[in-house]
């Protein structure tokens, strides 16, 4: 479900992400439980290339799991970087219900393919 990329370093989680699985969310809120242990605030950068409308449908797997982890893991910002309507209807639909969704983070942006190294560049601020 999710792939970890190079740039994961100490606070920034960043991740691929294709289809939805209850397992590979699993794995992932272990990551993210891990790493607010370790340091608190995280930050995640969440790339989600290709994405299709089979796609979007498989992460409702994340519902469960959202539910049940999490208030284990503290997300300071996270940045979705996408390339198709799909991937940004997701993001718009847990932007509208942040306010009551376990899995909420402080910040969060979205930004085009061709924009990931800001959108890295954003996570990696200080403050």
């Amino acid at each position: 479900m999710f792939e970890v990329l190079d740039e994961t370093n100490e606070n920034l989680i960043a991740i691929r992400v294709g289809k939805g699985t209850r397992t590979g969310y699993q794995e992932l809120y272990s990551l993210l439980v891990e790493k607010s242990n370790q340091y608190g605030h995280i930050h995640v950068y969440e790339e989600v290339p290709n994405w299709t409308f089979g796609t979007f449908l498989t992460h409702l797997h994340g519902v469960i799991p959202d539910l049940r982890y999490g208030p284990d893991f503290d997300i300071d910002r996270y940045a979705a970087v996408g390339d198709t309507r799909w991937a940004k209807l997701l993001f718009d639909w847990w932007r509208t219900i942040r306010p009551i969704w376990p899995v909420s983070p402080d910040k969060m942006r979205y930004f085009d393919m061709k924009d990931h190294d800001q959108a890295l560049s954003w996570l990696r601020e200080e403050g």
